[in-house]
């Protein structure tokens, strides 16, 4: 009889920041009923892998299921994986943090199950050749990489069936590939047939390994699993048929089959992610090309067969690349490890160091650096909480230093890792972030006592699946459409959603200068449009730091006339405030029907929420909330208050203004469809320009508005 080993693996994740009803969804209809269903079937073992923060939920939520988990650990059923704990992408976060991500989840584990996992869960697959180092040195014995890793590396399908062993600089782990066939098959396909898979694969010697690993969410959470995996009893009928053909189907763990068999030899793996994540990586235009050429691969199977395993994209990496608040987030996420490290170096261990280290280590949770066709990187809440935990280590670490004493610092620095240099303000309330080459603009401000950004804004931009919603054949909700396949539907959350895909010429971010006709209309601003005079808007400022406060200056053509920028940024010790001061001149004259706007952009996370609103001291602006749009004449105050985070984001001008305000809504794709996200909202004071020179100061004010 031909045998055949199966290791069968769940991954379980839920982001950090992620809202605590997904936490008790998943675990009511995921997470406890596969364990239910598996502990009904005793001669079937599985590897588990869940993440920090489900560790951490259960910990504080429901004990009682990791003593569950552990007794099943005790009677061999189930091996727990490690990984990094709070999942990070190895491949963005220093070896240092990785190493010790990878070493939080073995005490945990140790802790709670008397063992320490051998072998960990690489983050969305994300392989680079040096990761074999890293996880050797952090103890690591073996990991799970898609069978396109191995593919893309030279092997063939049938080499497939075991594990090999790769190194990095002479130090080795093993790697198994999963199956894409049994992915696909489990569980959205008959049981029989994953049974007819493991048959066909199956040897003499019984040597052979099959591995399954994927999301433990796809049993329950993904749409309609939860009937087919549970009321409609597949899991059950896949343990069952496990069981009774356990005499040629081995249910092993991964420690079980590294205890039976040898390598199948060495491998050196490409970079590389599963295909998904190879081709959304890509550039808008790029992914087309890429998504045509499969596209025709599929009608021609010879050529799909010979050539398909040459065909994908580019590298997790080129996400840093390709959105500018993915590389913010990575870069800030850095600027907070460098110090972390110079500090425990310089000290040594300490309590507010390991508390430091924590936070920074949920600040590189992965999901929010980046973005395929589900949330990610355009779900304003997960990039919030990078953020918060990113400033509050930061606030640690200021306390270390400063002894909480009032401080201020500014320096030049290349942040983002493009070869020039920007510009950081900071004291102990605020950081502020300023980029000379993209307009002289403040890209990041920090709020330190109540730790946000309240320029986490995202740009809007053109992505591939909008395309389905600009054919037209939209289905909302469970409305029907007509006579059209559902391979050309695509769902949309509400109805109008095309009306949403305008792209920014440009990021949005705050201090953006704009040289405008008088009579520009606010659809032009929110559509990203105007007639722009000079070339302010993404111009290179010269820049100068003196006694801290930035000095941004420019000289350019307004319609043959010589014109000079100057604004100037001051901060204090201890102020929860800057002051922006703008002083302009022409050779002789400013252009007739010419204004000046600046743009800034602001995101308290919701414009539809009536406890986020627009307030001004100088006259009611009836709550309007922050996705609403407006212009207001002769203003010389404007707010955002947030009176469920106890905070306003203020302006005051010492001359007053016309203030077109708008919200940056993006169009995400979700399980459920696309649907719009709120962004950001825009408030762009604006004065007519007269004469040969024009002066005003601007002063931004955090206020916390606790107990008022």
């Amino acid at each position: 009889m031909k045998h055949i080993n199966l290791i069968f693996g769940c991954h379980s994740h839920q982001p950090v920041g992620n809202f605590d009803f997904v936490f008790e969804k998943a675990y009511d209809k995921a997470y406890v009923p596969f364990i239910d269903v598996l502990e009904r079937f005793p001669a079937v073992r599985v590897t588990l892998h869940f993440t920090g923060p489900l560790w951490d939920w259960f910990a504080t939520r429901r004990y009682a299921y990791i003593e569950r988990l552990a007794g099943l650990v005790r009677s061999g059923q189930i091996e727990i994986m490690g990984g990094g704990y709070y999942e990070p992408l190895l491949c963005a976060i220093p070896e240092r943090d990785a190493i010790a991500q990878i070493q939080r989840m073995q005490r945990f584990c140790e802790q709670h199950f008397g063992v320490r996992p051998k072998g960990m869960w690489l983050t969305e697959r994300v392989w680079e050749p040096q990761m074999a180092r890293i996880l050797a040195k952090a103890g690591v014995e073996y990991t799970a990489l898609d069978d396109t890793h191995f593919l893309c590396s030279g092997l063939s399908p049938q080499d497939l069936f075991g594990y090999y062993m790769t190194e990095d600089e002479g130090l080795s782990i093993k790697v198994f590939p999963i199956l894409e066939r049994l992915r696909y098959l489990i569980p959205f396909h008959q049981v029989h047939e994953s049974i007819e898979f493991l048959r066909e694969h199956a040897t003499e010697d019984g040597m052979a390994c099959a591995l399954i690993h994927d999301d433990g969410e796809k049993f329950g959470i993904w749409p309609g699993t939860y009937h087919s995996v549970y009321e409609e009893g597949w899991l059950e009928e896949f343990f069952q048929a496990l069981t009774d053909n356990q005499e040629w189907i081995h249910s092993l763990t991964y420690s079980d089959y590294l205890a039976k068999a040898k390598a199948l030899g060495r491998t050196y793996l490409t970079c590389a992610s599963y295909q998904e994540m190879m081709a959304w990586v890509l550039p808008t235009p790029m992914q087309r090309r890429l998504y045509d050429i499969q596209e025709e691969l599929k009608h021609d199977p010879e050529k799909q067969r010979r050539y398909g395993v040459f065909l994908r994209g580019g590298f997790w990496r080129g996400f840093l690349a390709k959105y500018a608040e993915s590389n913010n987030l990575q870069k800030r996420m850095m600027r907070v490890s460098n110090r972390l490290f110079r500090l425990q170096t310089e000290l040594g261990p300490s309590p507010a160091l390991e508390e430091a280290e924590k936070l920074l280590h949920q600040a590189q949770c992965n999901c929010a650096y980046w973005h395929g066709v589900f949330g990610g990187l355009y779900l304003n809440h997960l990039r919030t909480a990078v953020y918060e935990h990113l400033i509050a280590a930061d606030s640690r670490l200021d306390a270390i230093e400063h002894s909480n004493t009032y401080w201020i610092n500014s320096e030049k620095t290349d942040f983002d890792g493009d070869g020039n240099l920007e510009a950081i303000l900071e004291n102990n309330t605020l950081a502020l972030f300023f980029s000379p080459t993209d307009g002289g603009t403040l890209f990041e401000l920090d709020y330190k006592p109540k730790p946000f950004n309240f320029a986490n804004t995202l740009t809007r931009r053109e992505e591939p699946y909008h395309d389905a919603l600009k054919s037209g054949k939209v289905q909302v909700g469970d409305q029907e459409t007509g006579d059209a396949s559902i391979h050309e539907i695509v769902r949309a959350k509400e109805a109008g959603l095309e009306n949403l895909l305008i792209y920014d010429p440009f990021r949005r971010v705050s201090l953006r200068d704009h040289f405008l006709p008088r009579d520009i209309s606010q659809e032009s601003l929110w559509k990203g449009e105007p007639l722009d005079l000079g070339g302010f808007p993404t111009a290179n400022y010269a820049m100068e730091i003196n006694n801290h406060a930035l000095i941004l200056s420019r000289h350019s053509q307004l319609e043959g006339q010589a014109v000079r920028l100057r604004k100037t940024i001051t901060l204090l010790p201890d102020a929860s405030y800057f002051e922006i001061r703008y002083d302009i001149e022409t050779e002789s004259a400013f252009p007739e029907n010419l204004l000046l706007g600046v743009e800034f952009s602001v995101n308290l996370l919701t414009g539809t929420a009536f406890d986020r609103y627009y307030r001004s001291e100088d006259r009611d602006m009836k709550g309007a909330k922050l996705g609403e749009s407006g212009c207001e004449d002769a203003l010389s105050h404007i707010a955002l208050r947030d009176d469920w985070q106890k905070f306003e984001y203020g302006m005051r001008f010492s001359v007053p203004a016309r203030v077109f305000r708008f919200a940056i809504e993006t169009v995400s794709q979700s399980e459920a469809g696309q649907e719009r996200v709120y962004q950001g909202s825009v408030i762009m004071p604006s004065w007519p320009l007269a004469g040969r020179c024009f002066s005003c100061g601007i002063r931004v004010e955090i206020v916390n508005t606790a107990g008022r």
